[in-house]
């Protein structure tokens, strides 16, 4: 692609400075040839029979073959226009030397010569036209000194060689300036050109490469607008899937556009491009011919803190909403399921538990019973964990204070508490717990609870549980306490108890560190990793 272009774009400095010198050279001949047509009428005022002569036929040969010249200037190259006008300039010339000598008006003609030879050829060229100007010039002058040639408008032996010479020498460094000014700018023109071209060819190397990787941009399109909001450029492969030409959108107002696919959405990409233009990236959702676009507006080129114009990359987005929304389904479908386990895991836990508050009714021992209650509590702790993931939208995680709020009162209704003066007092900085170590806490609290309204206070006025549960760091940390009379030998009664057992247990399983303090109150402390908690939620 490469070799292409740059074959496509080498003439471009060489073209461009002929066309500018043609113009040049046109100007020159139409200049001349209404200056030397004047000069010419001018001439004849008053008519004089003698300057019908040889002289006259010269000059209107010089004139007429630069008119016609000029009338077909269109169809003749500009080297032709250029020798066609040094030719008759040099005629003219000469025949005014011959008429009136070293006091000839026409002598700045030469000066023509090295300003269009430079221009059009080189300095050798100019110089070597130049020096045969020079050279003619003063053997004229030579011959009219000798008396060699003679006018009836100038008498040659009036002036010496010298002054020809002079004059010769006046002439070569106005045009010495000339020729070294004009070969000087011919050069920079040159090398700002080519300077140019390396530009134009960097530019549309950018622009082509741009366009290339824009238009293997699946599902994509993108646009540049103005601060009129004037498409600039654009391209893209989602043209495509409208059938439309890009470059038909080129110099067109923006939102132009969008008019025919409904006033909401001129006003929606509207509000879009002033947000942008006030710097705010912007994106913009619309949907045109049943395809989703998404339109993402951001600030440009930015002068002096303004925004001067945008890029606007519009996406296709119709498969992602269709995924999206396949994926939205299926998770509301696999929601409902894991709603619908919660919820059988619940009713069937509260069957269990309603077959052991059964199986109670029948037994007489008050040790038995209050076993088989003890039971049916932590069961229903597990079954309280379920429902509120039954009633959730989240189903990973428990709304921990509320869990501990409502364990405390089915624990209560079981054990027919509800007057016995016992104080709970909960402070749960936790918001949500995951399922893994919820449902641990939930047992281990419903033992610690039990525990402390069956045996933990002794006929004391003021029963105080209190339940504290905050986050540190990485690390939640557990506090249960009551102000009951304690246990003295703690270890032994430990060991018999299958609820420190369960206790024990279940802060191996979630990898807590904990200690106890049963002197005259009972105290369980203990704390566990945060991110432990989160990873087994994710599990």
């Amino acid at each position: 692609m490469a070799n292409n272009f740059n074959q496509k774009v080498r003439p471009y400095s060489e073209e461009n400075l002929d066309r500018i010198k043609e113009v040049l050279v046109d100007i020159i001949l139409s200049t001349g040839t209404s200056i030397g047509f004047l000069a010419f009428v001018v001439s004849f005022i008053p008519f004089d029979p003698n300057l019908i002569n040889a002289d006259l036929v010269y000059d209107v040969i010089g004139i007429s073959s630069l008119f016609f010249t000029y009338l077909f200037r269109k169809k003749l190259s500009v080297i032709f226009k250029t020798n066609i006008i040094i030719v008759m300039v040099m005629l003219i010339f000469v025949s005014d030397i011959l008429e009136n000598g070293l006091h000839t008006p026409d002598v700045v003609l030469v000066l023509i010569i090295p300003f269009l030879t430079i221009l059009i050829y080189n300095l050798r060229i100019t110089l070597f036209l130049y020096g045969l100007c020079l050279v003619l010039y003063l053997a004229i002058g030579y011959m009219f000194t000798t008396g060699a040639v003679t006018s009836v408008f100038y008498d040659g032996s009036q002036d010496s060689f010298v002054r020809w010479i002079e004059t010769a020498i006046i002439l070569s460094v106005v045009t010495f300036v000339i020729t070294l000014v004009l070969n000087r700018f011919d050069k920079t023109i040159y090398q700002l050109f080519n300077q140019i071209q390396r530009k134009n060819n960097e530019l549309m190397e950018r622009e082509a490469l741009l366009s290339t990787i824009t238009k293997n941009i699946p599902r994509t399109f993108l646009t540049v607008i103005d601060k009129d909001l004037i498409i600039r450029f654009t391209e893209g492969s989602e043209y495509e899937a409208f059938g439309l030409d890009p470059k038909e959108f080129y110099n067109v107002n923006a939102l132009d556009t969008l008019a025919k696919f409904g006033d909401d959405i001129v006003e929606k990409m509207r509000i879009g491009y002033e947000q942008a233009f006030k710097g705010t990236p912007q994106k913009v959702n619309i949907v045109i011919r049943g395809q989703h676009l998404l339109y993402k507006i951001l600030p440009l080129i930015i002068v002096d803190d303004e925004v001067q114009s945008l890029l606007i990359v519009t996406e296709g987005v119709s498969d992602d909403v269709k995924t999206k929304k396949l994926i939205e389904e299926n998770l509301e479908e696999k929601n409902v399921l894991l709603q619908e386990i919660h919820h059988r895991v619940k009713n069937n836990l509260a069957v269990v538990s309603g077959l052991l508050e059964l199986q109670s009714y029948n037994i007489e021992d008050p040790k038995s019973k209050h076993i088989l209650r003890k039971s049916t509590n932590r069961i229903m702790s597990i079954a309280k964990v379920h429902e509120m993931l039954y009633e959730s939208k989240n189903f990973t995680k428990i709304p921990f204070k509320r869990y501990i709020n409502e364990l405390t009162d089915i624990i209560f209704d079981s054990l027919n508490l509800e007057s016995s003066g016992i104080e709970i007092r909960t402070n749960v900085g936790i918001d949500q717990l995951n399922i893994n170590h919820g449902v641990p806490l939930g047992i281990i609290f419903n033992e610690l609870i039990t525990n402390s309204v069956k045996y933990g206070f002794n006929g004391q006025e003021e029963k105080i549980i209190e339940i504290n549960v905050q986050k540190e760091q990485d690390f939640y940390k557990v506090i249960y306490s009551d102000n009951g009379v304690g246990i003295d030998d703690f270890e032994t009664a430990t060991s018999k108890s299958l609820g420190f057992t369960l206790i024990h247990s279940l802060l191996s399983q979630i990898e807590a560190e904990y200690k106890y303090d049963t002197k005259n109150k009972f105290v369980l402390e203990f704390r566990f990793s945060a991110d432990v908690a989160s990873n087994s939620s994710m599990a």
